[in-house]
């Protein structure tokens, strides 16, 4: 009986070990810096200047004709399903006269449903709030995103991004005009994200 009993114990150890391991995470990149440019269409650049309003740039992002650059600050992104958040700092201005939006603080965020990227908005120096700015399409991905050991850089290139209600709506009651539209393309962003 003492082979039996020993058996069973072993079985029983193995068992009860493999139910209490810790759940093995999957792997996450911890962004460390880096930055996202972003090409401005035509179109959208055609759209501001038929309605005179005029982009700048927000230190510490700069805009040189119809590209933005926008540093990113940090961030966390899961490389099992692309899912995170990437902040940036700087931002663009819309201003015509008297009239000055600010879009700031960009947050990319794929982690809350359909792919975002929000920010802060400021009219006229009165914080309206963080809201949807633009839709992101990200481009096809092939998961898990491979993250060789760091420090490197994990691209991802060709996002188109569009108007969101929420952002149309917006810009539409600042600069009393109906011309903003959901679904309006923008640009194409890509990231270049230091991990």
């Amino acid at each position: 009986m003492k082979p039996l009993y020993r058996t069973a114990a072993v079985a029983f150890a193995v068992a009860l070990s493999a139910s209490t391991a810790p759940a093995i995470a999957a792997p996450t990149a911890q962004i460390n810096g880096g930055y996202t440019l972003v090409e401005f269409l035509p179109e959208f650049v055609g759209a501001l200047t038929s309605l005179q309003i005029a982009p700048s740039k927000n230190l510490p992002g700069t805009l040189y004709q119809a590209i933005g650059f926008f540093p990113i600050t940090g961030g966390r992104l899961d490389a099992s399903n692309a899912k995170g958040e990437v902040p940036h700092s700087g931002g663009i201005r819309l201003t015509r006269g008297a009239t000055q939006v600010a879009l700031t603080d960009f947050i990319i965020d794929t982690a809350s449903g359909a792919p975002k990227l929000t920010g802060m908005v400021t009219a006229n120096g009165s914080v309206v709030g963080r809201i949807p700015l633009f839709n992101v399409a990200l481009p096809a991905i092939t998961l898990p995103l491979q993250l060789p050991p760091g420090p490197e850089i994990l691209l991802i290139e060709g996002s188109r991004i569009s108007l969101t209600q929420e952002a149309a709506t917006a810009l539409n009651g600042v600069f009393a005009t109906n011309a903003f539209a959901a679904g309006f393309n923008v640009g194409i962003a890509s990231v270049y994200a230091q991990y």
